[in-house]
């Protein structure tokens, strides 16, 4: 038998002699002094054989060192062709023992772990990597690279085992803040902060996510306070950043972060506060958090007050809606209608059911029939922002608070003289809730903008000359 004749009995179906072709050629192929044969079976396995499991358990009985070369060859066949089945295999035989690895094969076996590669094949790279030298920088460097490409338990673990250490400190730290390793990020002397600020930077977000975790059980608050330079370098939007330091528990970090957001976004952090003890480290910066979170719990006591009585033979349309009834499908329906009115029944008893998601209600929010933009405007406030006035009046009324919602946490003088007038005038009868909502406004707005004079009650001084400072931030003296 030939190679040739090998290669193509090792696709031979025919009826009864195939099989035993197939057989013959496998042993002929595993017989082969040199890896030409197991390297025809490899390619083989790439071409959907007939029976793979066969070509599977021949391989598979290849040992070292007899068959040093041939397991050798099978390696850089993976490198060169990547194939899970080959990859199983090749993860049982591992590295042929005491055999040197070329370095143009570790450089193309380790780029193979990605994220988006089969886990066999990453599995098949951890297992190649553990025979590779642990003093070797540059190969280590490989192996942290596949490790945060592949996010690969096994690199992980194989890293922190073997004690590799990279070139780059900044994966070093990135390493010891995924795994949870403050003692190794202790010994890495990050003062300022910024190898966390670099392994930030790089990690794909689920590592973000165990870094974060690792931030939040340390004590240590100048590790907050690098997580939170991490975040504001640009590598997350701001709405994640936020979430991020949620997730942290970096209270100082959070407060900072109110100066960039808007009032409604603020509520949403006030609500945090009002369910958990932590508060930031300033004394200034915790009681506006404790004066904000007291005004945002009175928000929940304030009560509607009833409409007007309906005309005798009308019903109020949400009630109606309600009395009818009707099914998932029946919504479902509805929200695909062309009659305006139906699709409204849909967005609105839809979006109880979880039928109806934010970029449906943000369309509707935009639609040109008002029935649309009405219930858009009622179910989410968010659609309020920005929003022009309506022309008409039952959509424009919902308006409501949607300017102060608007409003900046960092705004100016005049905005927070502005507020504070409204403060003093607000009547009717949701005067209430707006010097609510306008209390929280500026009890923030008060930290941050510049020139904001702060009244202390004082309860006795020593001479009428006496003046109290606070801290001016970037104010300058001459």
């Amino acid at each position: 038998m030939t190679l040739d004749e090998a290669r193509k009995g090792l696709f031979d179906e025919r009826f009864m002699l195939g099989g035993m072709r197939r057989r013959a050629a496998i042993k002929y192929l595993l017989k082969l002094p040199d890896p030409a044969g197991v390297l025809v079976l490899a390619e083989a396995l790439g071409r959907n054989p007939p029976h793979p499991k066969a070509i599977l358990g021949g391989l598979g009985r290849l040992a070292a060192p007899a068959d040093a070369e041939k397991i050798a060859a099978l390696w850089g066949e993976l490198a060169r062709a990547p194939n899970p089945a080959l990859a199983g295999v090749l993860t049982t035989l591992g590295w042929p023992p005491g055999r040197a690895v070329e370095t143009k094969t570790a450089r193309d076996l380790l780029v193979l772990a990605n994220e988006d590669t089969a886990k066999e094949i990453v599995q098949a790279v951890a297992a190649f990597a553990r025979v590779l030298p642990v003093d070797d920088e540059a190969g280590n460097d490989a192996i942290y690279a596949a490790w945060v490409r592949s996010q690969s338990a096994d690199l992980e673990a194989l890293i922190a085992r073997q004690g590799r250490q990279s070139a780059s400190p900044a994966l070093e730290a990135l390493h010891a803040l995924v795994t949870g390793r403050l003692e190794r990020y202790a010994a890495l002397k990050d003062q300022d902060g910024t190898l966390l600020v670099q392994a930030f930077a790089m990690a794909p977000e689920p590592f973000r996510a165990r870094l974060a975790k690792t931030v939040a059980a340390s004590p240590d608050r100048a590790i907050k306070g690098a997580y939170r330079r991490a975040l504001t370098s640009g590598a997350v939007d701001q709405t994640q950043g936020v979430e991020n330091l949620k997730l942290v528990g970096d209270e100082d970090g959070l407060f900072e972060q109110t100066r960039q957001l808007r009032l409604l976004d603020v509520l949403g952090l006030c609500e945090r506060w009002a369910t958990v003890p932590g508060r930031p480290a300033h004394p200034a910066h915790r009681a506006a958090v404790d004066k904000a979170v007291s005004d945002y719990r009175g928000l929940g006591t304030f009560k509607v007050e009833p409409g007007p009585t309906l005309p005798t033979g009308m019903v109020d349309l949400f009630d109606y809606w309600r009395s009818e009834k009707p099914s998932a499908a029946d919504l479902q329906a509805d929200l695909t209608a062309e009659d305006p009115f139906r699709k409204a029944r849909g967005l609105y008893l839809g979006q109880e059911r979880g039928l109806v998601d934010a970029k449906r209600l943000a369309d509707a929010a935009k639609s040109e029939h008002w029935p649309e933009r009405l219930i858009a405007r009622l179910l989410d406030p968010a659609a309020l922002v920005g929003a022009p006035e309506d022309h008409v009046l039952w959509v424009n009324g919902c308006a409501g608070d949607a300017s102060l919602l608007a409003a900046p946490i960092g705004g100016t003088p005049e905005d927070y003289a502005r507020h504070s007038a409204r403060f003093q005038q607000a009547s009717g009868p949701a005067a209430a809730r707006t010097r609510a909502l306008l209390s929280i406004l500026c009890t923030f707005q008060s930290v941050f903008v510049e020139g904001i004079p702060e009244l202390k009650e004082i309860v006795e001084a020593n001479d009428r000359r006496d003046v109290e400072l606070e801290d001016a931030g970037e104010a300058e003296f001459e």
